[in-house]
């Protein structure tokens, strides 16, 4: 059974960060992977600019097409990105936009709701307002479930990536994974993994944290602001 792995979150949460390291991942386990940016609320922050460097990492690409309206504006989506899951034979990463109209955007997919194994992850950075303690997080998953509330929308897991960009210390790792442990324990949703930048690999030898999995990142994001 293939995997269809959906990350969405907060602006700035690093939700695309963490979806196209881990495409990058599936390629290193000699998977086909698929990575689609479907980002229509905020196009001009997206893939594009990397495409080059992130096939030649082996990956698969359908990404946002170079029309699109200004900041959230709106953008025009292809049929390649609307007919991303009949590639049947392999894995699909999806990388959505922030906030309710972000996956909502998942509604217009084909066959979306005949996958059997759909993973949605909230991406959470408890350095942003909208997502800073556990009643905002709580609030954020149930406005980012969007409007129309199919069965299969919904948070399957939570990745735990409290940051500040190059100023990010250990103790914000930590805090912020603190704060996401207590939303997980309320909402009975997973912590699936912490994130963070691979400079912080020396305060994790076992790529574990209280029996959580890190995993650490290469930061390409900086680079694909149009």
């Amino acid at each position: 059974m293939r995997t269809v792995e959906i990350y969405t979150g907060a602006y700035a949460s690093g939700k695309s960060e963490n979806a196209l390291n881990r495409a990058i991942e599936y390629t290193k386990e000699n998977k086909t992977i698929t990575l689609v940016d479907l980002d229509t609320v905020e196009p001009a922050y997206c893939m594009r600019p990397i495409e080059n460097k992130l096939k030649s990492y082996g990956i698969n690409l359908i990404l946002q097409s170079d029309y699109f309206g200004l900041g959230e504006a709106g953008s025009y989506v292809t049929n390649e990105q609307i007919n991303c899951l009949k590639k049947t034979d392999e894995d699909i990463i999806i990388d959505v936009g922030y906030g309710v109209t972000g996956l909502d955007t998942l509604d217009i997919l084909t066959d979306i709701d005949r996958e059997e194994n759909i993973q949605i992850y909230l991406v959470v950075n408890t350095s942003k307002f909208e997502t800073k303690d556990k009643d905002s997080i709580i609030e954020y998953i149930n406005f980012n479930s969007g409007e129309n509330k199919k069965t299969w929308k919904k948070i399957t897991g939570l990745i735990s990536n409290t940051h500040l960009g190059n100023e990010t210390t250990y103790e914000d790792i930590t805090r912020g994974y603190t704060i996401l442990k207590s939303v997980s324990k309320d909402t009975n949703i997973p912590i699936i993994a912490i994130s963070a930048d691979k400079k912080f690999e020396k305060y994790f030898p076992n790529k574990e944290y209280d029996k959580t999995p890190v995993r650490f990142l290469d930061r390409h994001m900086p680079e694909a602001l149009w």
